[in-house]
């Protein structure tokens, strides 16, 4: 819990002022008064660390105190209390906020009523009332953007009252005086890179993130909001018993009470269970939202039965050892090697999948320009939502994320090598570096031109997992077809005869199925529900791939020369790639004299 470690600073003396961040918009549980709003609950514990006086301000609301009362007609409101609930005041030990206050000091009255902006005035009774050694005063700042935003003006020398205050907030930060008196100040903020860099780096000002909420905390609510429904009242349809309350508990990761309070609503207005499709739909759209579109969720599949992929050894290894918390047999990133349509995103969903996990993907800058934001126009709108997507994936750990063409990751992937570091974005290199998330999130990357990408990522200890990805020979294809084509074919079709012979060479999964959903739609021209293999021969003579042979072969040896391991080499392999592969030993020095020739012939260039 997030409060523990704001509790364990102030308990030691260490701090007073801290950064709350990320999940402020959402409601907390109070062992007293049920759920509150993350403002209202933080000033709770603020009266349960034994303030005298708690405040909150806001460039919105100005100076304001917390209001218990207006918050239960809330809970009311969104069904988390009955509505015919009473407080009992026998059971409520915790004594009131503020109440240890006479609120007839003259310091206390005038400030409430002073206007939001910040002015002179305010900032005198503000600095009066930190300095106040009677009173032990707890102060909540929220929306801290809007006071402090990221901006350059905020360290002009121009001295108006805004950066007088700012100036105000930092010092505080640092005054011992502050801190012999157990006065404590909490920022709140969506997002930290919203506000002044000098408050995120700033020693003396620990920064906390609020987490989204973990499966036990989900449950919680659901079982919650079960409890407080009429015996025969629609909700309790919805929720269903407790098995369905469980997995509706562990299909809402990625959502926020809000968010779980929301999709359960709209199924009662639905009249159907919360699952399925309609939690499915809405974790896809908080995803896109919480992130500004730089995340999408994945879909996970579970692997084939048996071993016979040789992909399937290194997932099942890795998924073993995220479930059994074994860091020596999970990589912190992996990387999928090979030209296009090898079934490299294929393999982080089924990774997802064995291991039990969220897979999201990770999008680049320029591929969400639609979507970003910058409340500042300071010209960095995708490193600040890539800031928000790095914490929304740190709040599902474990997870998986997907990151295609990595080499895109760098938004100059034609620069001189040496420089393509300094275009990739920070916070995301130290997500990725991260040794708290080793064993909670993977990073898969695919990259099909993995000359191009950003050298940061051939750091040890980042993407020292490498699967080979190439596309299959004669018998893979085979098998490959079958599996595409299980279910929808009439009569008896010699796959073999149709993808076994070199002419098919350098077919892809992803090749093969275009090829068996165009033999449906020659199927369906004629009439008839299922696929012949005259269809199946008229899709294949009808395909042209997207790249050329030669093309295919540079970057698949790009991909063979990246190897580190056998055992990540598929075992069949086509003419081109088996003549550089001799038992465990692949000749990497005739490989780069072959992509010499070939990127003469193909007019690339370094």
């Amino acid at each position: 819990m997030f409060w523990d470690e704001v509790k364990k600073h102030y308990a030691a003396g260490s701090a007073h002022q801290f950064l709350l961040h990320f999940n402020v918009d959402d409601l907390l549980y109070d062992e007293v008064y049920g759920y509150l709003p993350t403002v209202n609950y933080c000033m709770e514990q603020l009266n349960v660390l034994g303030c005298d006086l708690v405040l909150g301000y806001n460039m919105a609301r100005g100076i304001y105190r917390p209001n218990t009362g207006r918050w239960r007609n809330r809970q009311k409101m969104l069904k988390l209390i009955p509505p015919d609930h009473k407080e009992e005041e026998t059971k409520n030990q915790r004594p009131r906020i503020n109440t240890r206050m006479a609120f007839h000091k003259e310091w206390e009255d005038p400030l409430i009523r002073k206007d939001p902006f910040p002015s002179k005035e305010l900032r005198q009774g503000l600095k009066r009332l930190i300095g106040e050694r009677r009173t032990k005063v707890g102060l909540v700042i929220d929306m801290l953007e809007q006071l402090t935003p990221n901006h350059p003006s905020l360290t002009d020398a121009a001295g108006d009252e805004t950066q007088l205050l700012f100036n105000q907030i930092l010092n505080w930060a640092s005054d011992l005086e502050v801190r012999r008196c157990r006065h404590i100040i909490l920022l709140l903020t969506r997002n930290i890179s919203d506000i002044h860099p000098n408050l995120t780096v700033h020693p003396e000002i620990p920064i906390v993130v609020i987490p989204f909420p973990d499966y036990a905390e989900r449950l919680r609510f659901i079982e919650n909001l079960h409890d407080v429904a009429e015996g025969s009242s629609q909700m309790r349809k919805t929720l269903g018993n407790n098995r369905e309350r469980e997995t509706l508990a562990r299909e809402t990761i990625g959502l926020n009470l809000l968010g779980v309070h929301d999709v359960v609503q709209q199924a009662v207005a639905a009249e159907q269970k919360a699952a399925g499709e309609l939690v499915l739909r809405y974790r896809r759209e908080s995803i896109k939202t919480f992130s500004h579109g730089v995340l999408e969720l994945g879909e996970t599949y579970p692997g084939p039965s048996d071993d016979g992929w040789y992909v399937m050894r290194v997932i099942r290894d890795i998924g073993d050892g995220m479930k059994n918390q074994d860091l020596r047999r999970v990589p912190r990133g992996m990387l999928c090697l090979g030209p296009p349509g090898t079934s490299k995103a294929y393999v982080a969903r089924v990774l997802a999948g064995e291991a039990n996990v969220p897979l999201v993907q990770l999008r680049y800058a320029n591929q969400v320009g639609e979507v970003t934001v910058s409340i500042n126009e300071n010209g960095n709108s995708y490193e600040r939502n890539l800031t928000a997507a790095l914490n929304y994936i740190r709040s599902i750990a474990p997870a998986v994320v997907f990151m295609d063409q990595i080499e895109q990751a760098s938004p100059h992937t034609a620069m001189h090598p040496d420089e393509r570091n300094q275009t990739m974005p920070h916070t995301l290199i130290n997500a990725i570096t991260d040794a708290s998330l080793h064993g909670r999130v993977i990073w898969v990357g695919a990259s099909q031109r993995p000359d191009l990408m950003p050298p940061i990522f051939r750091q040890y200890g980042i993407f020292d997992t490498k699967l080979i990805m190439l596309p299959p020979n004669a018998g893979g294809r085979t098998i490959i077809l079958q599996i595409f084509c299980r279910g929808q074919t009439s009569g008896n079709i010699n796959f073999q005869a149709l993808v076994g012979s070199s002419e098919t060479d350098g077919l892809t999964w992803r090749d093969l199925l275009i090829i068996v959903q165009r033999a449906n739609n020659f199927a369906r021209r004629n009439n008839r529900d299922r696929i012949t293999e005259n269809d199946l021969r008229q899709a294949l003579n009808d395909f042209i791939p997207d790249y050329s042979r030669e093309m295919q072969t540079f970057m698949g040896l790009l991909a063979l020369r990246e190897a580190n391991s056998r055992m990540m080499v598929p075992d069949g392999l086509l003419p081109e790639y088996q003549e550089f592969v001799e038992g465990n030993r692949i000749d990497k020095t005739g490989i780069n004299r072959r992509l010499m020739e070939l990127s003469n012939q193909l007019g690339l260039h370094d």
